[in-house]
C-alpha cells in the first residue's frame, strides 16, 4: 500500500467517524441529550414552562439509550434549554424545581440505583439558578435516603424517604430460622437548614406485612437473608402532608395508601390492598401498585377529601397486573359513607403500561401533566382530559429510556459558564458562527465581532447580529469571510436580554478551516454522509 493510499484511508476513517459523531449543537459536541420524539405537538392551551426530566436505560432487555443519562430541562419543541452533564454525578433522578425560603430552585437525586432491590444511594441536592449546588440533603438518625422522596413544604421543611433493614421474626410470614431481615420503609421531615429531625415514621412499627403484594420469598432480592436482601413487603414511593399536619404514603408493594397521624404515626386510613381498607373501593376506583400520592382538597368538616395518584396497575414482578395500562388518578373519598369514587381518570397515548415509576402533577392552570416512569414518555392532558401534548423521552435507536418522575414548570436560568462558540469559514468563503449557552434563558438576541490583534492592540468589529433560535443559534455573514483568514483574527459573541442588555461574553475563539466539520463541507452527501468518490477527488 502507497503513502498516498494510507493517507487516503486515514481521512476516510477521519471523515466517517466525524460524519457519525453526535452533531446535534455544533458548539457543544460534548452534549447528547436525548431527542425528544413529540406524537403531539404542544397545543396553544398548554401551560407555560418547560419540561423537566430525567431519562435513563430501560430496564427491559435490549434497551438502548440515551447516551447521556440524567438531567435535563426542555423546550415544548424538543429543544435542550439545560444539560445537567457534569453538574449532577451518577444516577438522576426526581429533577423538577421547587420553593426553599421564597427562593425558586432546582433539586435532584443523585446516587446510584440498586433496580433488583428497589433502592437507591446517594443524596438530595439544591441548585440556584445558576445550577450551582446550594445545599446537600441527607437523612437524619443515621439513615441512608432512597430518591422516593423529596417534597419541600412551605418552603423551609421536607419530605425524604428512608428504607432501613432492620433483623426480626419472619416466622409468623413463612420465614425459615435463616430468614430474619425486612424493610422497615420510612420517611423523616426535616429542617432544610438544619438537618434536625422533625418527624419520622416507619412502616413495620404500624403496618404487619401479613397482607403485602409480595410474600416472602426463598431466595432473591426479598428473601429476607440479610440486610441486603430484607423483604420489601411495603415500598414508599411518595410521601405528602395536609395542612393538619398529617401525612399521606404510598405503599407500592402493599398496593395502598395510608393517612398517618402526624403527632403520633397511628394509622388515620387506609385506602385499597388486600385486606384492611377504610373505604369501600368498586371496579372503576380499583388500582394497583400505585406512584406519588397527594393530598388535594378537603371539605370544611373534614368528611370529604380528594387524593391525586399515579396508577400503575401492575408490577415488574409477572402475575401482578390489575389493568392493561397505566393510568392518572384523582379519587374522593367520603368517610362519612365509607366510599371512594372516581373524579377523573387520565387514559395515556397508545396504552402505556408503566411497570414502575410515574407522577401526575396538577398545573395551576387546571392541567395535568403526567409522567408515564418506565414507559418513557410525558403528557399534557386538558382538565377535560383532552391530550394537548405528548412526547417519548428519546427517539431512535435509543429504546425503552425511562425517567422515575417528570415535571412541567416555569423557570429562569443563569448559565455559570461562559457562551460556547464555534466558528467556521466555508471552501466557498462563507463565515458560520455557532453559539450555544447552556442554561441560559434569557438571551434574546447575539451579537458578532471580528476581534483583530494589531501592532498597538485588539480592533473589535461588529460583523451583525441575530436573534436566538433555541439552544443553538446560526450566524452567517459573507462579508466577513474575507477577513478571517489571519491567525490574528477572532470571532466573539455577546449574549443581549430583550432590552438589549448585555448579559455575558464568549472568549474571542479561532476560526477554524471546514475540513473537519462535515455539514460545512461541499463533499456531504445525502442525509449529510461524505462519499468517499468525492474525496478521492479532492486528493
Amino acid at each position: 500500500m502507497t503513502r498516498r493510499q494510507i493517507c487516503l484511508l486515514t481521512l476516510v476513517s477521519q471523515l466517517a467517524s466525524l460524519a457519525t459523531a453526535d452533531w446535534q449543537y455544533r458548539s457543544r459536541p460534548d452534549l447528547s441529550p436525548p431527542k425528544l420524539n413529540i406524537t403531539v405537538p404542544a397545543a396553544a392551551s398548554t401551560a407555560p414552562g418547560y419540561i423537566f426530566t430525567a431519562p435513563y436505560l430501560g430496564f427491559d432487555p435490549g434497551s438502548t439509550g440515551p447516551e447521556q443519562p440524567g438531567a435535563y430541562i426542555f423546550t415544548n419543541d424538543g429543544d435542550l434549554v439545560w444539560s445537567a452533564t457534569g453538574y449532577l454525578a451518577g444516577w438522576v433522578a426526581d429533577f423538577g424545581p421547587t420553593v426553599v425560603d421564597g427562593r425558586l430552585v432546582l433539586r435532584a437525586f443523585q446516587g446510584r440505583l440498586d433496580a433488583p432491590h428497589g433502592r437507591m444511594y446517594g443524596d438530595h441536592v439544591l441548585l440556584d439558578d445558576h445550577y450551582e449546588a446550594i445545599k446537600t440533603i441527607r437523612a437524619g438518625s443515621h439513615r441512608l435516603v432512597s430518591c422516593h422522596e423529596f417534597q419541600v413544604l412551605e418552603g423551609e421543611t421536607v419530605l425524604i424517604e428512608t428504607p432501613v433493614s432492620i433483623p426480626t421474626d419472619l416466622s409468623p410470614y413463612g420465614g425459615d430460622e435463616n430468614q430474619t431481615w425486612v424493610v422497615t420503609n420510612g420517611f423523616q421531615e426535616l429542617d432544610i437548614q438544619t438537618g434536625q429531625v422533625l418527624f419520622e415514621w416507619y412502616s413495620y412499627d404500624h403496618v404487619s406485612p401479613k397482607y403485602t403484594h409480595f410474600p416472602l420469598e426463598e431466595t432473591g432480592p426479598f428473601g429476607g437473608r440479610s440486610s441486603f436482601d430484607a423483604w420489601n413487603y411495603f415500598h414508599i414511593n411518595s410521601v405528602d402532608k395536609d395542612d393538619e399536619g398529617n401525612y399521606l404514603v404510598s405503599a407500592r408493594n402493599y398496593a395502598a395508601i395510608f393517612k398517618i397521624n402526624g403527632s403520633d404515626g397511628a394509622i388515620l386510613w387506609q385506602l385499597g390492598g388486600r385486606a384492611g381498607s377504610d373505604f369501600e373501593v368498586p371496579a372503576s376506583v380499583q388500582f394497583a401498585h400505585q406512584h406519588d400520592a397527594r393530598f388535594r382538597s378537603r371539605s370544611a368538616d373534614g368528611t370529604i377529601e380528594q387524593i391525586s395518584f399515579f396508577d400503575n396497575a401492575m408490577h415488574t414482578v409477572p402475575g401482578h397486573t390489575l389493568n392493561p395500562f397505566s393510568r392518572a388518578r384523582i379519587v374522593e373519598l367520603n368517610h362519612t359513607a365509607g366510599t371512594a369514587s372516581e373524579v377523573r381518570t387520565y387514559t395515556p397515548p397508545d396504552a402505556l403500561a408503566t411497570k414502575s415509576q410515574g407522577n401526575v402533577q396538577l398545573l395551576a392552570n387546571g392541567n395535568v401533566f403526567v409522567n408515564w416512569g418506565q414507559a418513557g414518555a410525558v403528557t399534557e392532558y386538558a382538565e377535560d382530559g383532552e391530550v394537548l401534548f405528548h412526547a417519548y423521552l428519546d427517539s431512535e435507536p435509543s429504546r425503552n429510556v425511562q425517567s422515575y418522575r417528570g415535571f412541567r414548570a416555569e423557570w429562569t436560568g443563569f448559565s455559570p459558564e461562559e457562551p460556547a462558540v464555534l466558528a467556521v469559514r466555508s471552501q466557498q468563503g462563507r463565515l458560520t458562527v455557532y453559539v450555544s449557552w447552556n442554561g441560559d434563558t434569557e438571551t434574546r438576541t447575539w451579537q458578532f465581532y471580528l476581534v483583530v490583534s494589531e501592532r498597538n492592540g485588539q480592533v473589535v468589529k461588529s460583523i451583525g447580529k441575530a436573534k436566538r433560535t433555541g439552544f443553538e443559534t446560526v450566524f452567517t455573514s459573507q462579508v466577513a469571510a474575507s477577513l478571517v483568514g489571519e491567525e490574528s483574527v477572532r470571532v466573539l459573541a455577546e449574549a443581549l436580554d430583550s432590552r438589549g442588555r448585555s448579559l455575558g461574553k464568549s472568549s474571542a475563539i479561532r476560526v477554524q478551516n471546514d475540513a473537519f466539520y462535515p455539514w460545512e463541507s461541499a463533499n456531504v452527501g445525502v442525509n449529510g454522509q461524505y462519499s468517499s468518490d468525492q474525496i478521492r477527488l479532492e486528493l
